[in-house]
C-alpha cells in the first residue's frame, strides 16, 4: 500500500485529465476533491465544457493500458457501455499519399471507438468506487492560494453556482481545467 503524503488534494476539472489525475493520486491522499464548473450529466451525453466532444473518439493502446492500470475493470465497463472494439489494421482504413491502397492486415491489437461523453462517463462511474474521491460539479475554482512564503499551495477558493464562496485547504493542486486555467494567475 502506498504511503499517504497529505490530507487533501484538489483537482480542477473533471475532464479526462482531471478524472485520471484524481485516481492517480487517490492512494496518496486521504481525500481528493474534483472541482468542475459544469454540470456533469448522469448519462453519457455531451456537455458544454468539453470542446471537440461531439465527434467520434478512439482509445489507442497506450491510453487503454493507462486506464486499465488506474481502473482494473475499465475495459469491460467500456465495452458494456457501448464502445466498439476495432482490430487495428483491419477494421479501420488508413490512407496515406504514396501508399494507395495502404495494405490491410491484422496488427494484433484492439483499439476502441466511442464518443467522448461515453469515455468520460465510464471513468466517472469507475471513480464512484473510491470513497476518498468527491466530484463537486457546478463549482468553479476561482483562485489557487499560496502560503505566505510563496513556496507552496495551501488552498483553492471556489464558487458554487449559487454564489457561495468556499476555501478548500490543499496539500496538492492539480489544474486540469484546460481553458480558464486559474493557476496561470
Amino acid at each position: 500500500m502506498p504511503t499517504t503524503i497529505g490530507k487533501q488534494a484538489i483537482v480542477i476539472g473533471a475532464g479526462m485529465g482531471g478524472l485520471s489525475a484524481a485516481r492517480a493520486v487517490s492512494d496518496y491522499f486521504e481525500q481528493i476533491v474534483v472541482l468542475e464548473r459544469d454540470t456533469l450529466p448522469a448519462d453519457p451525453i455531451h456537455r458544454v465544457g468539453t470542446p471537440q466532444a461531439q465527434h467520434v473518439h478512439a482509445l489507442l493502446t497506450s491510453g487503454l493500458n493507462a486506464l486499465r492500470t488506474l481502473f482494473p475493470n475499465f475495459e469491460q465497463d467500456l465495452i458494456q457501455a457501448g464502445a466498439v472494439a476495432l482490430r487495428v489494421g483491419l477494421d479501420v482504413r488508413v490512407e496515406r499519399p504514396g501508399f494507395n491502397p495502404f495494405p490491410q492486415r491484422d496488427l494484433g491489437w484492439l483499439s476502441y471507438s466511442m464518443s467522448r461523453p461515453l469515455l468520460e462517463h465510464t471513468v466517472r462511474r469507475q471513480l464512484g468506487g473510491y470513497t476518498n474521491i468527491t466530484l463537486r460539479q457546478r463549482c468553479r475554482a476561482e483562485n489557487v492560494m499560496v502560503a505566505s512564503d510563496g513556496d507552496r499551495v495551501r488552498a483553492v477558493q471556489c464558487e458554487s453556482r449559487d454564489g457561495t464562496t468556499e476555501v478548500l485547504p490543499a496539500d496538492m493542486v492539480i489544474d486540469a481545467s484546460g481553458r480558464g486555467n486559474p493557476t496561470l494567475h
